[in-house]
């Protein structure tokens, strides 16, 4: 048998990602309409972006490891398992684990800005399953409450968008499992950003 080479397993506005062995690679595509030294420059520092948080966060067990990378490529290892979007409706007791990642990112000040459950994997089975976040390119560092407040409301408008039978038992699960250290504070000022959405809704 010949070597099997490598293989698109995701595509989107900003990178391609590709899958080689247990290697996955998250390419930043280059933009047309966009100067080429600025268009470098940008990809580049996107990319170094992307490298700090995943490192930071390594440590947690729940982040893609890193395995090099060039310019405006990053290697990471793969993660077997399936994407929490396809089995959360029928378990959404694994919720609680979205909480528990979210709650070690947030006391590290790492806002993830795109948080759906497209952008997570369970991997394991039973006492053993564990639930890795990936996607971090819209991630950065900030320590306002704000930030950590908008991220959870995007997750709940995922959870209603794509998960609205079973939204009510899945964020309970998500409030239980999330416990940073200002927990408190963070859901009042979700309870600020909701209100000040629905007033924008209603103009």
């Amino acid at each position: 048998m010949g070597k099997v080479g490598k293989s698109i397993i995701g595509s989107g506005a900003e990178a391609i990602i590709s899958k080689d062995s247990k290697i996955v690679t998250k390419d930043r595509i280059k933009k047309g309409y966009r100067h080429e030294s600025i268009d470098s420059g940008l990809r580049k520092s996107r990319t170094n972006k992307e490298v700090k948080i995943l490192k930071a966060l390594e440590t947690s067990g729940f982040v893609p490891r890193i395995m090099g990378v060039e310019n405006n490529l990053i290697k990471m290892d793969f993660i077997d398992g399936i994407q929490l979007k396809k089995i959360l409706d029928r378990d959404p007791k694994l919720a609680k684990l979205i909480g528990k990642n979210l709650a070690i990112m947030h006391d590290l000040n790492i806002i993830h800005g795109d948080l759906t459950t497209s952008n997570m994997i369970l991997s394991g089975k039973g006492k053993n399953r564990k639930l890795f976040f990936i996607d971090f390119g819209l991630s950065f560092v900030n320590p306002r409450v704000e930030d950590k407040a908008v991220d959870i409301h995007v997750f709940k408008q995922a959870l209603e968008s794509k998960h609205y039978k079973i939204y009510n038992k899945a964020y309970s699960e998500f409030i239980k499992g999330y416990n940073p250290k200002n927990k408190k504070e963070v859901l009042e000022r979700l309870n600020t950003v909701e209100q000040r959405g629905r007033y924008k809704e209603k103009t």
